[in-house]
């Protein structure tokens, strides 16, 4: 069984496109009430020597639809999927898929999904933690429609950050810095590095040496590149584990270090060195495309970070058939040089880049650098304590390990979800007002929904399976019922485009409608104490409950049975 939304979609195309003769046909999403989808005859009028609306009244008259119905408005056709077909095929194919409902049939393509790759010099700050949660879920979201998706973290374990670090343990005796209040690895030893950065300012001596430091990285020193590992795989450690309690995990880190290595980046570089746009100034190597110039190597001939990220992307490129990178604004001319690069040496496929503003907290930006920054850990533990302030507020009847579990669940998912409900390239202050709302457009009123439709389910008692042979789903025609059931069929249409736009925020839109929508049905449709259709809308409620659930999934939040 098919999805009916996609199936109509296929339909009109099929039909629109045997009437025309063509072979494209763009149809677009109209507003709610003109229909599912809409067709605008402007484009076929050069080709057809017709007017739009004597094309779209052409196939008005001759098209044939089993699953809908057309409606010429002017230059313009809408079209409206039938509701008996509607509510059977959505409530079914619930039923039949749980889980996996939403998903698009596998397709025989690999992705790989580049986010977080943050410098392993310290704990990740709030400032910078868009980038994961976005890169998380457009990977989901992938999934979801079919690719075969690895996420990896590009490990810079060889810049000049990790020298500075590297340095700072070395030479720094624990005693010169202030105490650390955590006992994680990346809290600890940041302070290492703040401590050493602050001394490179003042001191040419310290700056000296880590220059140095990072010149015996270059001529393949095997000490100084086993020191920088360990070091900057003792910072990821704290840095996985903060990660995975937003339940965000890489399926691999690829370390610029195995690039020197494995000889990728001297590679990369005699490719380079063959373009026309590459020059030397002081013999340094740069680029140079229509609007930046970036340098490749020093005046040395080592290597800086641009041609390692080259040779990251090149060998990348051979493992996917799509890449796509996740970059804070402030990579905007690194990345979009790096593309003219790999277009200029021929490499496919060319990454796409999300490009996301940074989130500020209380109206204030962070910098790992001069140590005046709020961690992810911290916003995670205030996110947990203000959870179970709200949820202590509501139940009285949990003990101690219930109540921490949901507030850890809901807290989460608050942080997860204010974060990615915004357009990545639009800036955020982060407000718990917000972030913790249960009435609003937040992670906790969605979790509640489903959390409510999973208490109408547990009152009911019975066994799921038989809602479909006890009533009959046909009868579910009232507005408010119709209405939910539209929303849970175009699941997979808005997950294809949020893929299509590679729009994570697109999702997190969809879900608060669809928890919005499920709350409006229950408020105004009796269904445990129904007279009639009881097993029908407890029917409709399971279906919710799994459209719920596996759009939260889609979000990277968890989907609690009780709140």
């Amino acid at each position: 069984m098919e999805y009916a939304i996609l199936e109509l979609e296929r339909e009109i195309i099929k039909e629109v496109s045997s009437i025309l003769d063509i072979e494209k046909v763009n149809l677009e999403i109209p507003a709610k009430e003109r229909g599912d989808y809409a067709l605008p005859c402007f484009p076929y009028a050069p080709h057809l020597k017709k007017s739009p609306m004597d094309i779209a009244a052409s196939i008005a008259e001759d098209i044939r639809l089993e699953k809908g119905t057309v409606e010429q408005e002017g230059p313009y056709l809408n079209f409206k999927i039938n509701d008996d077909y509607l509510v059977r095929n959505t409530i079914e194919l619930c039923f039949e898929m749980g889980e996996e409902y939403g998903s698009i049939d596998p397709i025989n393509k690999k992705m790989i999904v580049e986010h977080t790759s943050a410098n392993p010099n310290g704990p990740l700050h709030v400032g910078r933690a868009r980038n994961p949660i976005i890169g998380d879920t457009i990977a989901r979201i992938f999934k979801k429609v079919g690719y075969d998706v690895e996420t990896q973290f590009y490990v810079d374990d060889i810049g000049r950050q990790v020298a500075i670090l590297s340095w700072g343990m070395a030479n720094i005796d624990e005693s010169e810095l202030q105490a650390c209040e955590r006992d994680k690895i990346d809290h600890r030893l940041v302070r290492y590095y703040q401590h050493a950065n602050s001394l490179m300012e003042k001191e040419k001596k310290v700056l000296d040496e880590i220059k140095s430091l990072m010149k015996s990285i270059e001529e393949g020193d095997e000490d100084t590149i086993e020191s920088f590992s360990e070091n900057s795989e003792r910072v990821l450690k704290g840095m996985k584990e903060s990660l995975e309690r937003l339940d965000i995990r890489h399926d691999e880190y690829k370390t610029e270090s195995s690039l020197i290595r494995d000889g990728a980046v001297d590679e990369a570089l005699k490719d380079m060195e063959k373009l026309e746009a590459c020059d030397r100034e002081e013999n340094a190597l740069y680029f140079e495309d229509k609007k930046h110039k970036i340098f490749l190597t020093r005046g040395d001939g080592t290597s800086l970070y641009p041609l390692r990220d080259i040779a990251y992307h090149i060998w990348k490129a051979e493992r996917a058939d799509e890449l796509i990178d996740v970059l804070g604004e402030d990579h905007k001319v690194h990345g979009t040089v790096m593309q003219s690069a790999l277009n200029a040496l021929g490499v496919r496929p060319i990454p796409d880049m999300i490009f996301h503003s940074f989130v500020s907290f209380d109206g204030q930006r962070m910098s790992t650098r001069k140590g005046s920054y709020v961690t992810l850990d911290d916003i995670m533990d205030v996110a947990h304590e203000r959870a179970l302030e709200e949820v202590l507020k509501r139940r009285d009847d949990l003990s101690i390990e219930e109540s921490d579990e949901i507030a850890e669940i809901v807290g989460m998912g608050a942080v997860r979800y204010n974060i990615v409900r915004v357009q990545p390239e639009k800036p955020m202050n982060f407000k718990w007002e917000e972030a913790l709302n249960f009435q609003g457009n937040s992670a906790p009123f969605i979790q509640y929904s489903h959390a409510r439709a999973a208490s109408i389910l547990r009152k009911w008692g019975g066994d799921h399976g038989e809602l479909l042979s006890k009533g009959d789903i046909s009868k579910l025609t009232e507005p408010g019922e119709i209405e939910l059931i539209r929303k849970i069929a175009l699941f997979p249409r808005e997950i294809k485009n949020a893929a299509v736009s590679e729009a994570p925020h697109l999702m997190a839109n969809y879900a608060y409608e669809l928890g919005a929508m499920f709350n409006q049905f229950y408020r105004d449709h009796p269904v445990l104490n129904a007279d009639v259709k009881k097993y029908e809308r407890l029917a409709l409620v399971k279906a919710s409950k799994i459209a719920i659930g596996n759009a939260l999934y889609v979000l990277g939040i968890k989907a609690p049975e009780y709140m």
